[in-house]
């Protein structure tokens, strides 16, 4: 799923006509950068107003028409844009500090908030019949043009009971909802999330919940803003993998950039005994080397393994333990920088290994 709408001329920007994509990106740049979307050969769903359907077919190849839904929503049918006002309100008197103004209008942050609202309906109208779905930004693709047997694997490798969204940062619980809002923290990345209908669903409604409550108390966030916040309260229903904006389609199957919030982020949730977090990102570290497209030094290859290897002991995983540690001795075979710190450090590990695996730890 994706969307388009003229939030620009809905508002009458002052900027609307400007071409140079000074504060935001004109509807010809836009457009232009979104081909790589509009030629992939997957089902899509976009949202638009009624006045784009034109537009929107001619970047769509004719012969993927058949794959493609499109619906159409003034914005008066947008849903809660009854609560615009309000929202607009908040955004004058509560604002968010840390945000260019000149792009984020409030027009512009509500209408952000609208993914989840196109995600739900789209799996309640189901027009292909399909069991997983994705949001994604339109621009998405013009950063990492991910190709289609990719984007397959992808959505065939989406946990049954989580939806995939891309974190920057760790979330601490969030207590003081106001306070958090008032700034943009870069903690969640919204441009692509992915699942099946159950946890999708699921978390939908959780940023409804929420938008309405922070519209309440007279607040204006961001859709990241609120992710982050569901995020907060609710991690055990995400598929967690780390990046930069520029990452959330590129470091979905394996890590292959922005380690500088990577590993922290893997050294906050081990420590916090955050299992399913520190499995799920280990082995996407693992598998950014094992590619050769992530390159890291024996400190970084140590935690990527150790860290994953303990919580599998821990969430009593055993097997899948003993093949993440077998891993990582056969690169110490091939790697001296490797075993020397191996070497130096083996006590964490030791004390869980036995039998014939102890003996090949302790040979290395």
């Amino acid at each position: 799923m994706t969307a388009w709408y003229d939030v620009r001329e809905k508002e009458n920007h002052p900027e609307k006509d400007d071409k140079t994509n000074k504060f935001f990106c004109s509807m010809e740049w836009y457009f232009d950068s979104a081909k790589d979307l509009f030629n992939k050969p997957f089902p899509m769903v976009i949202f638009t107003e009624p006045r784009f359907e034109q537009l929107i077919l001619a970047a769509r190849p004719q012969s993927l028409h058949s794959m493609t839904k499109i619906i159409y929503k003034d914005f008066d049918d947008l849903l809660y844009y009854d609560l615009f006002p309000k929202y607009e309100e908040n955004y004058k008197k509560n604002p968010i500090h840390n945000l260019t103004k000149e792009k984020f209008t409030p027009l512009y942050q509500f209408i952000v908030n609208q993914k989840v609202n196109f995600v739900k309906e789209a799996i309640e109208l189901n027009p292909f019949q399909s069991t997983q779905f994705a949001w994604m930004d339109m621009r998405l693709h013009c950063v990492y043009d991910m190709q289609i047997e990719e984007t397959n694997q992808v959505m065939s490798e989406l946990p049954p009971n989580q939806v995939r969204l891309m974190q920057m940062s760790f979330t601490e619980p969030v207590c003081n909802r106001r306070d958090f809002y008032r700034w943009t923290r870069g903690k969640v990345a919204a441009g692509f999330f992915a699942g099946y209908t159950e946890p999708l669903l699921r978390f939908c409604t959780l940023c409804q919940q929420e938008l309405v409550t922070a519209i309440e108390e007279e607040t204006a966030p961001t859709d990241e803003m609120i992710y982050s916040f569901i995020a907060s309260h609710h991690p055990d229903i995400f598929d967690l993998y780390v990046g930069e904006y520029s990452d959330c389609l590129r470091n979905q199957l394996r890590i292959r950039k922005s380690t500088h919030l990577v590993f922290p982020f893997l050294q906050t949730v081990y420590h916090r005994k955050m299992h399913s977090y520190t499995i799920a990102l280990s082995e996407r570290i693992r598998r950014g080397i094992q590619s050769r497209e992530l390159h890291l030094n024996p400190d970084e290859i140590h935690k990527a393994y150790t860290f994953g290897f303990l919580a599998l002991l821990d969430s009593q995983q055993k097997e899948r333990a003993e093949m993440v540690i077998k891993e990582y001795m056969d690169m110490a075979a091939t790697r001296e920088d490797v075993a020397a710190w191996i070497r130096d450090r083996r006590a964490p590990v030791n004390e869980h290994l036995e039998g014939n695996l102890l003996e090949d730890w302790m040979a290395i």
